[in-house]
């Protein structure tokens, strides 16, 4: 089955201090992750063409954490998990990015 989305997560979690920075500080993206393959397991969305996986860094950590959706390259920054429920239902079901939590990121 091809790939409708693929949808990557940063889980990466670097020592306090580490010269790139970290968004571990900020909660990380682990919380995202789980909530996204909840939902996706809740809404059978693996069985849809869409997958999801845990991603080391992604190289914008000042935005971080973030998530990206391929094919299209959209990144998100999360705020908050419940952030995750309206990205699932908006860009992953109604294939709709969401422009409130979208970021541009530039190295």
């Amino acid at each position: 089955m091809s790939h409708k989305y693929h949808v990557f997560v940063c889980t990466q979690q670097r020592p306090e201090g580490h010269p790139r920075g970290c968004c571990t500080s900020r909660g990380g993206g682990a919380p995202f992750f789980d909530r996204l393959v909840e939902l996706m397991n809740q809404r059978d969305l693996w069985n849809s063409g869409v997958s999801a996986a845990q991603s080391s860094c992604l190289g914008f950590c000042k935005f971080g954490p973030e998530m990206v959706v391929y094919p299209e390259g959209v990144w998100y920054r999360p705020e908050k998990v419940e952030d995750i429920d309206e990205i699932v239902q908006s860009h992953l079901v109604d294939g709709k990015p969401v422009e409130r939590v979208r970021i541009y990121p530039t190295k």
